[in-house]
């Protein structure tokens, strides 16, 4: 896997208000980068960007929390999905859950959890097509 994030993740943290209820959310300081050799060509995350990091039910936080050790993975498939929903994702949501998949391992999450979080997005997550499609 030649995978990797040439650069640290820069980010500012704050609270979002979102359908009545305050939120997390992160503000990315400077563009971030993701190299991807298997899936799509590299990836800049525009400085600016906003995520709340991995969109998981708030009952599984304890073993999933939305700002974990896969933060970087969560932040490129929030841009995937905000291009998609735009229709200007260079992939589809299928290859994005795998890009997800792929760059937790880069972050060194644990198998059983890249497992566990890859099948909650490919289930219970956002599909869109490429801007081609």
């Amino acid at each position: 896997m030649n995978a990797k994030f040439p650069l640290k993740l820069d980010f500012t943290p704050f609270r979002t208000l979102v359908r009545g209820e305050f939120e997390d959310a992160i503000r990315l300081n400077r563009d971030f980068f993701y190299a991807d050799s298997e899936h799509c060509d590299d990836t800049r995350i525009p400085a600016g960007f906003t995520s709340d990091g991995a969109s998981v039910p708030r009952l599984l936080w304890r073993l999933f929390p939305p700002f974990g050790k896969y933060l970087e993975a969560a932040v490129v498939h929030d841009y995937f999905c905000v291009l998609g929903h735009r229709g200007e994702s260079p992939i589809n949501s299928v290859a994005a859950a795998k890009v997800f998949k792929e760059a937790m391992r880069v972050c060194g999450v644990a198998a059983w959890r890249v497992h566990l979080m890859y099948l909650g997005v490919r289930i219970g997550g956002p599909r869109f097509k490429t801007k081609k499609d």
